[in-house]
């Protein structure tokens, strides 16, 4: 289920649906993962975030995937999530500035992945 968020990711060029695991769903695993999203019937390639946002001063352990062709609201909304590749751990950076610049090498990352 998609959830409403902090509106962080968008503010960083990034933006997001925030997913709610089902019940009978766990995921445990944090990082960043290659994600594929379907939504409303059709498919979206993606990158995912698991984890409580250190480099904010979070602790909440949330799921974020920023869809690389999507534009829209979809709060409420069921989504089915495929995880990919690891792509690499939950860090804390320095600044905003430094999780941006680490944000578009894991998304150029994936897009290797997925269009080799």
């Amino acid at each position: 289920m998609v959830v409403r968020g902090l509106q962080n990711g968008r503010q960083f060029g990034f933006p997001t649906i925030n997913v709610r695991l089902n019940a009978d769903c766990h995921w445990d695993e944090v990082g960043v993962f290659a994600a594929k999203v379907t939504l409303r019937g059709q498919s979206y390639n993606g990158m995912m975030y698991v984890g409580t946002r250190p480099t904010l001063n979070l602790t909440e352990k949330t799921i974020e995937i920023n869809l690389f062709d999507f534009d829209g609201d979809c709060y409420d909304e069921q989504v089915d999530v495929c995880v990919g590749q690891k792509i690499r751990g939950e860090q804390k950076f320095a600044s905003i500035d430094d999780l941006i610049f680490q944000l578009k090498k894991d998304k150029n990352e994936i897009l290797q992945l997925l269009y080799k």
